[in-house]
């Protein structure tokens, strides 16, 4: 939830920097927005640091090192992958391997902390360099980093609700 207010902040900030020319007067920063944008591109910074302590407290980092379906050729990570989304049945057999699956996807819902805090670097290198071709640039890479995030998360909620509709039976939960 911090992340996402510091993204809105830099947001706004971006928003009044780009707005009025009373504020930026000529083209090139001013001091002070240059200051604005090096203390958002910290926050960013911050957000992305954050997120280390998230994914090695989820265990992301172990993750991907150890992958059970790593073995698996292109096609049957395809198959697993159309089984936790619900495109198709899933196969008792290879169930494990597709809980497997479906929990390394819900642990990359975590990585769009490292999206915002992407984003907000971004925006802060805007705001201290309000340049066209800046403006330009982070106007694509919000969009794609937005539709990224979007895909992601959709895909952590179905994960979720595999994981739901599929317990293991050898879990204590």
């Amino acid at each position: 939830m911090l992340a996402l207010t510091v993204l809105a902040l830099a947001g706004v900030l971006l928003v009044a920097v780009l707005s009025t020319e009373a504020l930026v007067p000529e083209p090139g920063p001013s001091g002070g927005w240059e200051a604005a944008g090096l203390a958002v591109q910290g926050a960013g910074l911050a957000v992305m640091v954050g997120y280390g302590f998230v994914a090695w407290r989820t265990g992301l980092f172990q993750a991907a090192w150890w992958q059970p379906t790593a073995v698996l050729s292109r096609a049957q990570r395809r198959s697993l992958h159309a089984q936790v989304r619900g495109r198709a049945a899933v196969d008792p057999a290879r169930l494990p391997l597709a809980r497997a699956q479906a929990r390394r996807l819900l642990l990359q819902r975590d990585q769009l902390l490292l999206l915002v805090g992407v984003l907000v670097q971004q925006l802060g290198r805007a705001i201290g360099d309000p340049t066209p071709s800046t403006v330009a640039f982070t106007a694509v890479a919000t969009g794609v980093l937005l539709a990224v995030a979007g895909l992601m998360w959709r895909q952590g909620r179905r994960a979720a609700r595999f994981l739901a509709d599929h317990p293991d039976p050898g879990s204590p939960v």
